[in-house]
C-alpha cells in the first residue's frame, strides 16, 4: 500500500517536475514566447525601415533627376533666392 502510494506521487512529482522544467527552464516555453514577440517587433521595426529607405531612395532619385525640385527644395528649406531677386519678411 505505502510503496503503490510512493510510486504514484512519485510518478506524479516527476511528471510535474518535467512540466514546470519545460515550461520554466532556460529556452523553455516562456523564453520562446518572450523569443517570438521579439522576433515580431523585429520584422515590424525592419518592415518600417524598407519603407522608409524606399522613401529615401525615392527622394535621392528625385534630387539627383529633377533641377526644379531641387530648386524648390533649397528655396524652401534654405531661404535661397536667385540672383536678382529681392526677399521681403514680414514679421507678425
Amino acid at each position: 500500500m505505502f510503496e503503490d502510494l510512493m510510486r504514484r506521487y512519485g510518478f506524479v512529482a516527476l511528471l510535474l517536475s518535467l512540466v514546470f522544467l519545460v515550461v520554466f527552464s532556460e529556452n523553455g516555453l516562456v523564453d520562446y514566447v518572450k523569443l517570438k514577440g521579439q522576433v515580431k517587433a523585429i520584422d515590424v521595426s525592419t518592415a518600417r525601415l524598407q519603407k522608409e529607405n524606399l522613401t529615401l531612395k525615392g527622394e535621392i532619385e528625385r534630387l539627383t533627376r529633377d533641377d526644379k525640385y531641387l530648386e524648390e527644395l533649397a528655396r524652401k528649406r534654405y531661404g535661397f533666392i536667385r540672383e536678382g531677386e529681392k526677399v521681403y519678411r514680414i514679421e507678425r
